[in-house]
């Protein structure tokens, strides 16, 4: 890429994160003008977990340090079968697998971590410690202090994101690899430049790099953000388990830091993964973030790979679309004898 096309880019980043930016103030200033007397960012207390967040349907909670970190994670299942390792996206955390959880434990050692800066976590507190690098090595680590060499690795989001460069860097340390609604962080940034359709998507993403405001947002209205964008079932307490986690001081700040973290004005394009490591990308026919172009430019990077769009549904594939989503990954790893 040329000098020129480099400025260029920076130009237009930094110009559309300052209007989604301004936007913002916007939309919080009429907030304040509607309802003056009013505080937009009051939280709901919330001192007490929900009840699911502990039931024992779904495992057993530990923790483990790696690569410097402590996690928090999820154990489900017999420990001599084969281990199974769920990576949540943003703004999740463990708890976004329990469909997956329940219904995998009979066949593997399922293991749902929180990964650095979420839930019960470690929350370190530089934007560096959030880089990409250290992203991976977490998970690559976490297998070997879980005494295993490999594991089969589903992931959503940007544990999506973080499972193709494991793949790329870490090839020996999967058996396969199973992507629900996300990409690899190469594909999402040629969509990005090349489909105006994800530029338009991935508003978010750059609005996540200015300080403070994001969390702000989200906090907004007791953390309306989650009620509209979190699949849950009626009636149960499936938001509010979001809510109390991610209502907690300085919680947002971590997550929203992979963004800070990780954003950059170039990425070189990477030669094509020809490991034989079975791989298959699921993302949604009507996600909001993700650009269904991102699946044919993942072909271009990966050999073994297969591709699906499912039907009628949106980003949060795993929680809107349990019962078809873990037909997917059993019909795959069956094909695959894994």
């Amino acid at each position: 890429m040329s000098l020129l096309e480099t400025i260029s880019r920076i130009v237009i980043i930094n110009a559309l994160t300052l209007y989604y930016s301004i936007l913002t103030l916007g939309y919080f200033a009429v907030k304040y003008i509607r309802n003056p007397f009013s505080d937009p960012w009051a939280q709901k207390l919330r001192l007490e977990p929900p009840a699911c967040l502990t039931d024992l349907k779904y495992g057993n909670h530990k923790y483990i340090k790696v690569n410097n970190v402590k996690l928090h994670y999820l154990e489900s299942g017999d420990p001599s079968k084969p281990l199974m390792i769920f990576l949540h996206g943003f703004p999740e955390f463990w708890f976004s697998w329990r469909h997956q959880i329940v219904e995998f434990n009979k066949d593997y050692w399922c293991i749902a971590v929180d990964m650095r800066g979420y839930g019960d976590s470690e929350r370190p507190d530089d934007v560096s410690a959030y880089h990409f690098d250290l992203l991976v090595e977490d998970v690559r680590d976490l297998i070997r202090q879980l005494g295993r060499e490999k594991c089969i690795l589903v992931a959503h989001d940007w544990g999506g994101l973080i499972a193709c460069r494991l793949r790329d860097v870490h090839s020996d340390a999967l058996d396969a690899l199973i992507v629900l609604g996300s990409t690899s962080r190469e594909a999402w940034w040629h969509a990005m430049w090349h489909d105006a359709v994800q530029k338009k998507m991935s508003w978010y993403v750059l609005f996540f790099r200015m300080p403070a405001l994001p969390e702000r947002f989200i906090l907004m209205d007791d953390m309306a953000i989650f009620d509209k964008t979190i699949p849950a079932e009626e009636g149960s307490q499936d938001i509010e388990c979001y809510k109390y986690w991610f209502g907690k001081p300085y919680a947002l700040t971590p997550p929203i830091n992979y963004y800070r973290a990780n954003f950059n004005t170039n990425l070189h394009v990477k030669p094509r993964c020809e490991r034989n490591i079975p791989m298959m990308v699921a993302n949604a026919a009507k996600d909001r973030y993700i650009a269904h172009s991102v699946l044919e430019r993942m072909k271009t990077e990966y050999a073994h790979i297969e591709t699906t769009l499912v039907p009628d549904c949106g980003h949060f594939i795993q929680q809107e679309k349990p019962v078809l989503v873990n037909k997917l990954i059993r019909d795959f790893l069956s094909k695959h004898k894994l």
